[in-house]
């Protein structure tokens, strides 16, 4: 908690499959300011299933920029900054999607400057599964928007760092 360096990103997606992509990115800072809050037009329709979950409907993302008009900005907020993420192979994953949607691989994110706080609150939770590891956290009072869910990852950080 005593670095600045560092960011929590979020996306809220069409679905969970190797076809789906973001319709929301947001990314919070250390301190909790929001440096980015965007819908993003996706080149498919949002199943009901997804808007379900986090409320994201066809009409709200009908004049909103595609990923990719999204993506330079993104780039340029997380530029030399660690990224924190809750579960962070699946968003990192549909971040790879939405790119390869557009012909845009290879890009997305530097790894190595990504950390997964799923995997961390789950240790720091300390349930194991039987055969081994720890099992998987919720994450604790997300509201499924991007926003919402980082701040909700960086409460958690927060209760991390205070022991």
């Amino acid at each position: 908690m005593e670095q600045t360096d560092w960011v929590v990103l979020d996306t809220e997606t069409t679905g969970t499959s190797p076809f789906d992509e973001i319709v929301q990115i947001g990314i919070v800072a250390w301190n909790g300011r929001v440096l980015l809050d965007a819908l993003v037009k996706p080149t498919k329709p949002i199943p009901p299933s997804a808007t379900a979950i986090h409320r994201i409907s066809d009409a709200d993302v009908l004049r909103a920029p595609s990923f990719p008009d999204v993506f330079g900005r993104v780039q340029r907020i997380l530029s030399g900054k660690k990224i924190v993420i809750y579960n962070a192979g699946f968003d990192t994953r549909l971040i790879r999607q939405s790119l390869a949607k557009h012909g845009l691989l290879p890009y997305g994110l530097d790894h190595e400057k990504v950390e997964c706080a799923m995997l961390a609150y789950s240790a720091w939770v300390g349930e194991r599964w039987p055969y081994g590891g720890y099992k998987w956290q919720k994450l604790v009072s997300g509201d499924h928007t991007a926003v919402g869910d980082c701040l909700a990852t960086l409460v958690l950080i927060k209760k991390m760092a205070e022991g």
